[in-house]
This record gives C-alpha cells, structure tokens and sequence, in this order.
C-alpha cells in the first residue's frame, strides 16, 4: 500500500511540475500586501468577460472593415461580389479544401525540424491550434505561443526546447514573408508586367526589413557576445525589479546556451526548415491562384505572386484578428490595380481569406477540444 502511496505522490508532483514553470515553483514567497489583495480577482468572471468584450470588438471592426471599405476598394457593388461566389460548386470547393489541407501538411517538416520528437501529427495539431487561437484576438500571437506551449508540456517537451521551436519557426517565417515582395517584383519584370506603386512600396520596405532582420540574426548567430551582453543587461534589470524570476546561472550564460543549441538545430535541420516554408508558401500561392480562377478572374500568375506577397506583409498588422480587414483590401487594391475585374478579383480575395482564416477557427478550435478531451482522462487516473 505505501508503495502505492509513493508511486501517485510522484504522479501528482510531476504534473505540477508540468503545469507550472520551474520559476513558478522556485520563486520566493513574498508577504501579502492590502494592495496585492485588492488587485487579486477570483478566476474566471472579470477577466473573461473582458476577453469577451476585446474579441467582440476587434471582430466588429474587422467585419466592419471589410464591409464598408471593400467594396470601394474594388470598386464593385456587394451584389456583385456575391455573385461571383454563388456559381462555386461542391467539387470546386473540394478541390480547394484539398489544396489548404495539403499546404498545411507540407508545412508540418519545419516544426518537426525546429523540435525533434515532435511528430508530423503533432505539428499539424500545434499548427492548427497555435492559428486558432491568436486568429481569435488582436495581436494574438502570443496568446497562440501559450496554447502551444501547453500543448508541448502536456507531451512531455521542455520549455527551453518549446522556446527554441518558437522562435526557429517564428524567424524563418518572417525571413520569407520580408522576401517575397522581392521575388514577387522580380518575376512582374520578367513577365513584362507593368509594377504598381503599391508592390514597389512592399518590395522596398521588405528589402528594409530583410537586410535588418539578417544583420540582427548574423549578429547573434555568429557567436555568444551580443547574446551574453544582452543576458547581463537583463540581469541587471532583474537584480532591481524584484518580481522578475531570477536565471540560477544568470541570463547571459542561459542566452548563450540557447544560442548554441538553437544554432545546433539550425545546422541538422536548416534544409527542411527552408523546404517546407517554401513549399508551404508555394502551396498558399496556388491557392489564391485558384480561388480567383473558380470566382472567373483571368490574373497572370506573376500578379497572384505580387497579391499573395503583399498578404504575407500585411499580416504583419495584425491590429484585427488575423488582419482581417486590412489584408481584404491590400489584396484586393492590388489585383485591381494590375487591372484585375473588381467583382471576381474581391471575391477570389474573400474565398481565399476563408481558407487561409475563417477554415482554421473551427478546425483548429475542434482540435483543441479534442486534445482536451483526450488529456483529461490522463489526468484523472493519476
């Protein structure tokens, strides 16, 4: 019986390790001040409530965006639009189904890459829940990093680990979308395409980005000195604000080992971190492209390239859930520009934007619940 007893005591201390991150655990107790009282709420109520009231906002705004400024975006009566989207048919939409699903799953080798022991499965869950959650809200990256970062825990990966996956996926992301406005002007002068001012604009501005962003990135690759001076500056700052978690080997030693290990993986892994985001991209691309050719819009491919470039740029503004809104009307300003039909062009927008944002909610919320539902009964038996 005492073996029993020891064996579910170490049970339930691993998964409140798992639960709670070790500076949680290790972290001084400090005296309860009136003022400390005050500021506490009990969970749920207040603070879900305002989380109600952000996402019906930042909804209501999207919605509103797309609405109001859409049409004269295009320059096309909401009629119109939606009669572009109403001659879709089952088999069309399946083919399109296919397509985003597929684009998902050649995306999964890159986070398997970024975290080894994840399986392709898994990524897929992570992907699909990560885009779930911050699709919801303004600015919800972050809250998408947390919901994976659970996830990970719950499957026995470490923080650091999830930390390094984060930020590997994170920066060759965002190395692409800086890229692709380039690759997208390039190919418009082959093609003999004349450029709009607004592709020129994204062009430039993701050349700017791009040469900053590997700058930053050669300077912390190259070796441990800018990662461990950010470390003592980060110290320093922990030694004077006393609730920050204290680093046991201080963060500039804890830098530069994450740096080491984050350029470990790089180095196993670079290929298919690279290959994947491509061909990930590759496959979005294709869709837009056939989004807009189901709704009737005749575009050369050079010009989906140019819209599909300044998407992955406005995205960035992520000021609405998901952009929403904002990358509508890009999109759309673009593909008009080049002279695109304005009814045919925002509906091969909106049917894109379906995909690409508005799938991802349900199917990542139902997979979230299903790893809920699953995770539960692993709990209970401990």
């Amino acid at each position: 019986m005492w073996r029993t007893l020891l064996t579910r005591d170490r049970a339930v201390m691993a998964l409140h390790t798992a639960l709670f991150p070790p500076t949680a655990l290790t972290a001084p107790l400090r005296p309860v001040t009136a003022r400390v009282r005050v500021a506490r709420r009990p969970p749920g109520g207040g603070r879900g409530g305002r989380r109600a009231a952000k996402l019906l906002v930042s909804g209501a705004l999207a919605t509103g965006i797309v609405a109001l400024a859409l049409p004269k975006v295009a320059g096309a009566e909401w009629a119109d639009i939606a009669t572009a989207l109403k001659g879709l048919s089952l088999g069309q939409l399946t083919v399109l189904t296919v397509l985003w699903l597929a684009g998902l799953w050649v995306h999964t080798p890159a986070l398997t890459a970024a975290l080894p022991g994840l399986s392709h499965r898994r990524a897929l869950l992570l992907n699909l829940t990560g885009s779930f959650v911050s699709n919801l809200l303004p600015l919800g990256g972050a809250a998408g990093t947390v919901a994976n970062w659970r996830m990970a825990r719950s499957w026995g990966f470490e923080s650091p680990a999830f930390a390094r996956w984060a930020v590997l996926t994170n920066l060759f992301d965002t190395l692409l979308k800086f890229v692709l406005p380039g690759l997208a002007l390039c190919w418009l002068g082959v093609a003999g395409v004349e450029v709009s001012s607004s592709v020129s604009t994204a062009a430039y501005v993701g050349l700017g980005l791009l040469t900053g962003s590997v700058a930053a990135v050669w300077l912390v690759a190259r070796d441990d000195r800018a990662v461990r001076w950010l470390g003592r500056c980060a110290d320093r700052v922990v030694a004077r604000v006393r609730f920050l978690p204290v680093a046991d080997e201080g963060y500039a030693e804890r830098a530069a080992s994450f740096r080491r290990e984050s350029a470990g993986l790089v180095a196993a892994g670079w290929g298919r971190m690279v290959g994947a985001k491509l061909g990930y991209a590759a496959l979005q691309a294709v869709l837009l492209w056939a989004c807009l050719r189901m709704v009737g819009a005749e575009v050369h491919p050079a010009v989906v390239a140019a819209a599909f470039a300044i998407e992955r740029i406005l995205t960035m503004v992520a000021i609405t859930p998901g952009a929403t809104g904002i990358v509508e009307l890009g999109m759309t300003g673009v593909l008009v520009a080049f002279h695109g039909e304005p009814a045919v062009a925002a509906a091969g927008v909106l049917l894109y934007r379906a995909f690409i944002f508005g799938m991802e909610i349900p199917v990542g919320g139902l997979s979230m619940l299903a790893w809920s539902l699953r995770r539960r009964p692993a709990i209970a038996t401990l």
